[in-house]
């Protein structure tokens, strides 16, 4: 497993179940470059700490944003995304469907939460 969030965020989000049905076959963190839709970001959108011991945190909660941007429907990909972050033991706490009327994308918005023991 992943040894930090970012790691871990890249870990899950590169599975082949979500790559595959992206051109680029690859996700990016905060922002791509130019490239081939649809395509997907990810960041941290929140951390805090969920837990200590002894003047220490040892739980920290993590908020997720994914975004998913397409020229028509992503479907396959938003359930690939949903599919996958749960069975890594992500919440989803929302999402929503947008159009990015600037951009000529639409944009599926989802925000997941998970609680991580720090080492």
């Amino acid at each position: 497993m992943a040894t930090n969030i970012k790691q871990l965020l890249n870990q899950v989000l590169s599975s082949p179940e979500i790559v595959n049905l992206l051109p680029n076959k690859r996700v990016y963190f905060l922002h791509a470059e130019a490239p081939e839709k649809p395509y997907l970001e990810y960041e941290i959108i929140d951390e805090f700490g969920e837990a200590w011991a002894e003047n220490r945190e040892i739980a920290t909660n993590y908020y997720i944003q994914v975004d998913i941007f397409s020229m028509g429907d992503y479907t396959a990909i938003e359930n690939a995304v949903k599919d996958t972050m749960i069975s890594y033991g992500f919440k989803r706490s929302m999402s929503v469907d947008l159009y990015e009327n600037d951009i000529k994308l639409y944009h599926k918005v989802m925000r997941f939460v998970i609680t991580l023991k720090n080492k």
